[in-house]
């Protein structure tokens, strides 16, 4: 069960959808046309490796598409993909694609009529048979495109920029408060050595607040962590916050004064 509950990578970007379909193509092709099994090489046509190829662009366009809208239940999952979501994956996956290239085999190019009883049969005696070489290259290039997220800590926070490089990960206790201006936003916080200190990011205030929604209003340009705060110095009409750790203070709004004293009361 340990093994079946590992982390693993999850090929999410679009990009990388279809390189790995494009390489899943060529590799079916080459297999159907070049090795020949299940006796292709009895089979003859004036466009024969068009129409075997055939079978390759399937399976291209059924592992984009399939894929796609396995992104659902990977955001469902919150971008934790296991080994478990892996195996139930790539069965429903062959079960499709099989069911896909068996109404293309049977329909296409044997011109035959459809019958449950084929279809299980080619299920059975073609897709099966060729799951051991299809699967592990497929596994693989999964893997190898693939992105791993690892999952923060239940009381950690992440907070980005709009440029390239600006992530910040902490823990909740040590975010003090966020200031805005103009189109950045300064986020002052605990290091490890439990000094105040400050990142700039180019960011808003109100995609700040998404990312981190328990944060307080307490001014038109500051966010604050209520946990953080120790105390409100002055009175509705010139109030400032100031902190547990350090001996900055921040402005109080009238407007979020009687609001923010009211949290203060409850924590």
């Amino acid at each position: 069960m340990t093994f079946l509950n590992r982390q693993i990578h999850f090929t999410a970007a679009p990009k990388r959808k279809v390189l790995v379909g494009f390489i899943l193509f060529l590799f079916l092709s080459f297999v159907i046309i070049f090795v020949e099994p299940f006796d292709t090489d009895q089979y003859h046509s004036d466009h024969k490796i068009l129409v075997l190829s055939g079978f390759g662009i399937l399976i291209f366009f059924v592992f984009v598409i399939f894929s796609s809208f396995e992104n659902l239940w990977y955001l469902k999952v919150r971008k934790v993909w296991l080994v478990s979501h892996e195996i139930a994956s790539t069965i429903l996956f062959f079960i499709v694609a099989g069911s896909v290239l068996y109404l293309y085999n049977g329909l296409m190019i044997n011109q035959g009529t459809y019958s449950i009883t084929s279809h299980l049969l080619y299920l059975k005696n073609i897709v099966l048979l060729m799951i051991p070489v299809f699967a592990p290259v497929m596994l693989y290039l999964r893997q190898q495109f693939g992105e791993r997220i690892v999952p923060l800590p239940i009381n950690s926070v992440l907070l980005t920029g709009e440029n390239k490089n600006e992530v910040l990960s902490l823990e909740k206790g040590n975010l003090l408060f966020i200031k805005a201006f103009e189109n950045y936003v300064e986020i002052h916080f605990l290091d490890e050595q439990d000094q105040v200190v400050s990142r700039t990011f180019r960011q808003t205030l109100s995609n700040v607040y998404q990312q981190i929604p328990f944060l307080e209003k307490c001014h038109r340009s500051y966010l604050v962590n209520m946990t953080s705060v120790k105390e409100i110095i002055g009175n509705s009409q010139s109030a400032k916050i100031s902190f547990i750790h350090g001996e900055k203070t921040i402005p109080l709004s009238k407007t979020y004064y009687k609001q923010i004293k009211n949290r203060l009361v409850q924590l």
